[in-house]
C-alpha cells in the first residue's frame, strides 16, 4: 500500500486506540488532528487518508467541531482514498453521510466508512459489556477494516445494528424537528450560563458548555486537565483550571482527573477512559 496517514481526535481514548491500532496494522503514520489545526490549509502527501473520531450529539452535529474544521482545511484531496471510522456509545446514524458531504465540499469523497461501538463515556449505560466491545474491535472489526482499506475497496458505509438503527433514526428526526430541536438546544444552553432565550447556534453552545465546568476541594492543581485538553482550552491560574470557552466537550479534563475533582455537563460515568491508553498518550504534542 502507498503511504497512509491516520488522523484522529479523541478525549477519553476510545478513538485513539482505534486510530493507533489501524495505523500499526496498516503501517501508516498516526497524527493528532489538533496538532495540525494551526495550519491555514492542510496538504496531505499520503495517498490514503484515515479519519478517526467519536460521534457527538446525534441529530445536532454528529461530528466534533474540530473534525469538521479539519476536513474544511484539507487541500488537494480529489485523488485521495479517504476512509473514516467513527466510534460511538449508542449509535452513529447518518454521521458518515454527513462527513462525506463535508469532504465533497472540499472536492474529495469518502470512499469507505465504518462505525465501531465502544463503551459509553458521556453517561451511564446499564448492562454494557466493555470487555466484549474491546475484544470485538481487536478480533473482528480491526481485521475487516484493514482488509477493506488495504484493497482500496469503495462503497462501504457501516450502519447501526438491526435493533439500534430505528432508534437512532427516530432520535435524529426528533433532534431535527422544529418542535423538539429548540427544546434540546434550550436544555444544552442552560449549561452556558446565558439566558434561556439566547439565540445561540449548536456550535456556539458546545464551545461555551465549559462554563458549567468547575472543580471541588479535591483539586490539587496538578495541571493534568490542561495537558490533556486537545484544544488548549484550559489555563492554570493560581493552581486552578480556568476554562477558556472554546471547548470541544470531549470530556478529557473530567475523565483524566486523578482526583475526580472536575464537574460539569455530561460527566457520567465518572473517570472512564480506555484501559489500554496511558495518560501520556493523551498529552498534547507541544
Amino acid at each position: 500500500m502507498n503511504k497512509t496517514e491516520i488522523y484522529y481526535f479523541s478525549g477519553t481514548g476510545n478513538s485513539f486506540v482505534v486510530a493507533r491500532d489501524i495505523a500499526e496494522k496498516i503501517k501508516g503514520n498516526l497524527i493528532s488532528i489538533p496538532s495540525v489545526m494551526d495550519n491555514e490549509r492542510i496538504t496531505i502527501n499520503a495517498d490514503v487518508i484515515g479519519i478517526v473520531f467519536p460521534v457527538y450529539y446525534v441529530g445536532l452535529t454528529n461530528i466534533p467541531l474540530i473534525v469538521k474544521q479539519f476536513v474544511m482545511k484539507l487541500d488537494k484531496i480529489s485523488t485521495k482514498y479517504i476512509f473514516a471510522v467513527c466510534t460511538y456509545g449508542g449509535g452513529f446514524g447518518s454521521t458518515l453521510k454527513i462527513l462525506d458531504e463535508v469532504i465533497r465540499s472540499q472536492n474529495g469523497r469518502l470512499a469507505a466508512g465504518f462505525g465501531i461501538q465502544k463503551p459509553q463515556n458521556a453517561f451511564k449505560k446499564p448492562f454494557e459489556n466493555k470487555t466484549k466491545l474491546y475484544n470485538n474491535w481487536k478480533e473482528k472489526k480491526l481485521i475487516s477494516i484493514y482488509e477493506y482499506v488495504n484493497a482500496k475497496n469503495e462503497g462501504n458505509f457501516d450502519s447501526d445494528g438491526f435493533f439500534t438503527r430505528p432508534i437512532v433514526t427516530i432520535l435524529e428526526l426528533m433532534m431535527k424537528s422544529h418542535f423538539l430541536k429548540p427544546f434540546f438546544l434550550k436544555s444544552m444552553n442552560r449549561t452556558t450560563g446565558f439566558p434561556n432565550g439566547s439565540d445561540l447556534t449548536i456550535e456556539e453552545i458546545i464551545s461555551l458548555m465549559d462554563r458549567s465546568y468547575h472543580t471541588d476541594e479535591k483539586c490539587i492543581g496538578c495541571s493534568t486537565c490542561s495537558k490533556v485538553c486537545p484544544v488548549h482550552n484550559i489555563k492554570i491560574v493560581d493552581n486552578k483550571p480556568v476554562w477558556q470557552h472554546h471547548c470541544e466537550n470531549c470530556l478529557a479534563c473530567i475523565k483524566w482527573c486523578s482526583q475526580k475533582a472536575i464537574h460539569g455537563y455530561g460527566e457520567l460515568p465518572r473517570g472512564y477512559h480506555h484501559p489500554d491508553v496511558k495518560i501520556s498518550d493523551m498529552w498534547r504534542n507541544d
